[in-house]
């Protein structure tokens, strides 16, 4: 969950609604400031907001939660693919990803994420 796409797609369907955010504050029992946070990226919504909101504007929450319409949302999840399948076939380029470069890519973000849990 970025901050900042849920704030700007918060802000997107305010302003394809038509509203304000003083509009939308008074809608959500919030003030202005918060959804002036929101929308760009200081704090997020918290889940009974975000129930709220994707009420108000008739999209699903986790289209908020990922700040992106469905139909990118539902695009995104076909593209996922886990790096220890070993029955996937990568390619780049046209060319298959050798199952050694998928293991060093591995490694190297197993070290990132011990790198970035030891801070």
């Amino acid at each position: 969950m970025e901050k900042n796409m849920i704030g700007k797609y918060l802000r997107d369907l305010r302003r394809r609604r038509g509203m304000s955010q003083q509009e939308l504050a008074l809608a959500l029992g919030v003030s202005k400031q918060t959804i002036s946070n929101w929308e760009v990226g200081r704090k997020v919504p918290r889940m009974k907001a975000v129930d709220k909101i994707a009420n108000i504007f008739g999209v699903s929450r986790n289209s908020i939660l990922a700040g992106l319409p469905v139909e990118m949302l539902e695009q995104a999840d076909r593209r996922v693919v886990e790096l220890t399948d070993r029955d996937i076939r990568l390619t780049h380029l046209g060319q298959q990803v050798p199952r050694e470069y998928i293991d060093i890519i591995e490694k190297l973000m197993r070290w990132d994420i011990a790198e970035r849990d030891a801070q």
